[in-house]
């Protein structure tokens, strides 16, 4: 599987919001791993571009609730 790397900068990025983000991501298909920086506010994302792209992306954090920044 050939990856890329999307960076995420998401407000008001809590522990409590890492949960539910990670479960988010984990369900999207294509996502290969997430790593998450709550005190730079950052989302680290590796997908499949193949499969899913970077509003995709996007927009689980979107409908989560969350502010892309």
């Amino acid at each position: 599987m050939n990856t890329k790397t999307a960076i995420i900068s998401i407000g008001d990025l809590t522990e409590a919001a890492v949960a539910d983000l990670t479960e988010a991501f984990e369900s999207t298909a294509g996502v290969a791993e997430v790593d998450f920086s709550v005190e730079r506010q950052v989302a680290v994302i590796e997908f499949d571009p193949e499969v899913t792209h970077i509003d995709g992306l996007l927009r689980v954090v979107l409908g989560k609730g969350y502010k892309v920044l």
